[in-house]
């Protein structure tokens, strides 16, 4: 009579539960305990990997998209683009003018390179991260103001209120000449990226009122919802404008450094993922001396008329036990570790006196753990343990009772 699921199941765990937390079995249970802390600490390692560059991505990303527009228009001939339509997509909040040039910054007989970037007073108010409400009165009550990045405006000692000369090339009859420019400094921004060393910002009327439009891009600036959305809508807010007009969006600058971001991340991904394929292969010797040395014990079973399918699945079910454990106390591990990535590194900076993220534009470590990854790394773990725990299980199965019983 055939072994009915629910017994059958449950004889295969009682005798796999047995097998697994036995203290006889000697060297096969020690190989079985190294790979469950292999596997604990490679699930670990890449569970923290992934989220810290998660982290890292996310801040790149908030800090370049708070100060970059995210997307420019510009038209080609001399008419006002009907942005009507524009409005009317779904993530596209508002238009504004905008320029956007190019000066040298001269103070204390150096030059440093600047992008100079105009903005509409209703524009500015959502430059959050660059303007503060007192910087933004500043600039709309005093003329000619300026808004640098803290890192350059300390570098060349420049104080509130203090004059700032920037030169510009603007074109003339005679070809392209340098104008100096004279502003005032009234705020100061950091959001931590190279934006703010290289970046200054005025109102858009301060450079309609220089005329300054032909020194650089004079167009209109687009703000979404979401910058993230920017290329699922860039082909709508094109179509709506028709062929007068060009849009250029954040990602046709900054993709590449993006999409060089998440290549890292699968590469560092895959890497890691070899540590728990090492480990898996620990499991496959594990099991292999486990069955050697039960040897006559499933012999036993057969002769007393335990079916293949039983043995097989006792030591596949003995295996993956040690699998699935060390998986999820890696991925507990792991999440507890990424959480306080920057607890962490900074225990680790106290010990070794030196921190992974000094001289950079961080203060702290940040990290992000996100549910599709802690599935994909399950994911991964699991599949790879069960095809490691499959061979030795099928070879405990093959078992010939009565060569097992005669053999010393």
């Amino acid at each position: 009579m055939a072994t009915p699921p629910t017994r059958y199941v449950r004889i295969a765990l009682w005798i796999a539960g047995r097998y697994l937390f036995a203290r006889s079995h000697g060297y096969a249970t020690l190989i079985n305990w190294v790979s469950f802390a292999g596997l604990t600490l490679g699930v670990a390692i890449l569970t923290v990997v992934v989220s810290v560059m998660n982290g890292f991505n996310r801040e790149i990303t908030s800090r370049v998209l708070s100060a970059v527009p995210h997307a420019v228009i510009t038209q080609r001939s001399a008419a006002v683009p009907d942005f009507s339509s524009v409005l009317a997509i779904d993530g596209v909040q508002q238009v504004s003018r905008y320029f956007q040039g190019e000066a040298m910054l001269a103070r204390g007989g150096s030059a440093d390179f600047i992008a100079l970037a105009g903005v509409d007073p209703g524009a500015a108010e959502r430059l959050n991260a660059l303007l503060q409400q007192e910087t933004l009165q500043r600039l709309r009550s005093r003329g000619g103001g300026i808004v640098l990045g803290a890192p350059l405006a300390d570098a060349r000692g420049i104080a509130l209120g203090d004059p700032v000369l920037l030169v510009v090339a603007a074109p003339s009859r005679a070809g392209v000449r340098p104008r100096i420019e004279r502003f005032e400094l009234a705020g100061t921004f950091e959001v931590g990226a190279d934006v703010d060393a290289a970046l200054g910002i005025v109102l858009h009327d301060e450079v309609r009122r220089r005329s300054l439009g032909a020194a650089g891009v004079d167009g209109w600036r687009l703000h979404l919802a979401d910058p993230a959305d920017a290329a699922d809508i860039a082909e709508a807010v094109r179509s709506a404008l028709g062929s007068e007009a060009d849009a250029r969006f954040w990602m046709d600058d900054y993709g590449e450094l993006f999409r060089a971001v998440k290549i890292e991340k699968a590469m560092m991904f895959a890497l890691l993922a070899l540590i728990v394929a090492i480990a898996t292969f620990n499991i496959v010797s594990g099991q292999a001396m486990l069955v050697n040395d039960k040897r006559g014990d499933i012999a036993m079973l057969g002769t007393m008329g335990a079916s293949r399918q039983l043995i097989m699945w006792t030591f596949f079910v003995q295996g993956f036990g040690v699998a699935f454990i060390g998986v999820a106390t890696g991925l507990a591990a792991g999440a507890a570790i990424a959480v306080n990535a920057d607890a962490a590194a900074s225990a680790l900076a106290s010990l070794t006196g030196a921190s992974i993220i000094e001289g950079t534009w961080f203060t702290e470590i940040p990290s992000e753990v996100k549910a599709w990854d802690l599935v994909a790394i399950t994911a991964l773990s699991l599949g790879l343990s069960a095809l490691a725990v499959l061979v030795p299980a099928f070879n405990a199965s093959a078992e010939n009772p009565a060569e097992a019983l005669h053999s010393p």
